[in-house]
């Protein structure tokens, strides 16, 4: 969720994430349950399990066998998990599982790799020679808190999530630069309207992301190309 996550009421759930990403906790109030979130982003299984979401991607073009990387199922209790595909500061495409899933950690990664490649109906679906010049991001969700007034969730530091009638939609930390836009933009896509009421939910979030030698080099492709 950040980035325009939306969770409508199908299993996936489609987002943009405007910022660039760390390995990292970011969240104004810690999730507990995300403390084996936060040392899983720091050990070298993180590597694994990018690695794990790269090759389920390459796959599907190149039609090579399962990978045979070894990760670590969920290191803790299952979260909401999304994958994003970024170039520089913006999100390709992103989509994603809102409510923990029931596989396990590399099967749910693998899933959503291959559903970034065409599930997210605000872009065109990706390009195989785009592969090289995307990053991807990983992104635990926490457990969130109910709030009254939106305006009282920090957008650099807590996930916000929307919701009316229509579905939600979700923002990560950084992805929103005020609370403000990220109403607008919930507007937009068609999750809010001016008669309906609606629900804010802040959230905390654990992200890992693979290194800039998988940001572009020289101009990115044209989307609309």
């Amino acid at each position: 969720m950040t980035m325009r996550c939306l969770a409508a009421r199908t299993a996936l759930a489609t987002g943009l994430l405007l910022s660039a990403w760390a390995a990292t906790a970011a969240a104004a109030r810690p999730d507990p349950a995300l403390a084996p979130y936060r040392e899983l982003a720091r050990s070298p299984a993180a590597g694994r399990l990018l690695a794990v979401a790269r090759a389920a991607l390459e796959r599907h073009w190149s039609g090579a066998a399962l990978d045979t990387v070894h990760v670590p199922d969920w290191p803790g209790a299952p979260t909401a998990l999304y994958l994003s595909m970024v170039r520089g500061g913006v999100t390709r495409a992103c989509v994603g599982h809102p409510a923990p899933p029931r596989s396990t950690l590399a099967e749910c990664v693998r899933a959503l790799a291959e559903a970034a490649l065409a599930s997210d109906p605000r872009h065109p679906p990706l390009r195989r020679d785009e592969l090289a010049t995307l990053r991807i991001v990983l992104a635990f969700a926490g457990a969130g808190e109910l709030v009254a007034d939106p305006m009282s969730v920090d957008p650099g530091s807590e996930g916000l999530l929307v919701g009316g009638a229509r579905g939600h939609i979700a923002f990560l930390p950084g992805e929103a630069r005020t609370v403000a836009w990220a109403l607008r933009e919930a507007r937009r896509v068609g999750v809010l309207d001016a008669t309906q009421l609606a629900e804010f939910t802040r959230f905390p979030v654990v992200t890992i992301t693979e290194p800039e030698s998988h940001s572009p080099r020289g101009e990115a492709p044209d989307e609309d190309e």
